[in-house]
């Protein structure tokens, strides 16, 4: 039986047996929402690798039994999105994290639609992240980087990735990426613009993901999971 997880940001720091002192929303789902009993045992993430269990004792305390520090994934995608509208943003990212992203970059696009504010992607956009990395039991919570134009992405794909894709409905050639660091472009709801589109077919690997063009939320998971 899998264990319901909960967000504990000192978890790396925290001795085995000590009291464990969870956020005030995360305590107040355990034990009001949930109603947890003595003698449960719950899974901890601290969303940068470490992960560990904790039992709850009577009057509402949780004691810390175990603790460990995650592996890093062999493969790494860093996934550099146009963003489109709140609601299918806000599935897009839930989905990045339970497929195990490792990185989020949020892409200016000249067709772009949409334009987070900067609150959204230091706040909330982080929030869906680590509610998604609790149900999924992923330990890293995906990096989120700001807002960059298009051109400043492709550089920064070249300088951080080994291996750069898009999507495309022509067909792909062979290729291998079997571990290091993956950048997977996606671009807005209304496409890349000719220029833009021009300079990925130059650097990056055209990656079939069908016969049809697909939406921006559809596109952005088919390709992660392709490459994990």
């Amino acid at each position: 039986m899998s264990l319901r997880n909960f967000r504990f940001d000192s978890l790396s720091d925290a001795e085995i047996s000590t009291p464990v002192n969870l956020e005030r929303a995360e305590h107040n789902h355990l034990f009001r929402v949930l109603r947890a009993r003595a003698g449960e045992i719950v899974g901890l993430l601290d969303g940068n690798g470490w992960k560990g269990t904790a039992q709850v004792e009577k009057g509402n305390i949780l004691t810390l039994l175990s603790k460990e520090k995650a592996e890093v994934p062999g493969k790494r995608i860093h996934l550099y999105i146009a963003p489109p509208r709140r609601q299918k943003m806000d599935s897009i990212l839930k989905q990045a994290a339970e497929l195990g992203v490792f990185r989020i970059v949020p892409v200016l696009c000249e067709y772009a639609v949409s334009e987070p504010g900067e609150n959204a992607v230091s706040g909330r956009w982080k929030d869906l992240l680590f509610e998604a990395c609790k149900q999924s039991a992923n330990p890293y919570l995906p990096q989120i980087f700001p807002l960059i134009p298009f051109r400043e992405s492709v550089e920064d794909a070249k300088k951080n990735c080994q291996f750069l894709a898009y999507g495309s409905v022509r067909q792909e050639g062979t290729f291998s990426f079997e571990s290091g660091d993956a950048a997977w472009f996606v671009g807005p709801e209304g496409g890349y613009a000719p220029e833009e589109l021009a300079l990925l077919e130059k650097i990056a690997h055209p990656i079939r993901l069908g016969n049809y063009i697909l939406r921006v939320e559809t596109a952005a998971v088919a390709g992660i999971a392709k490459l994990v």
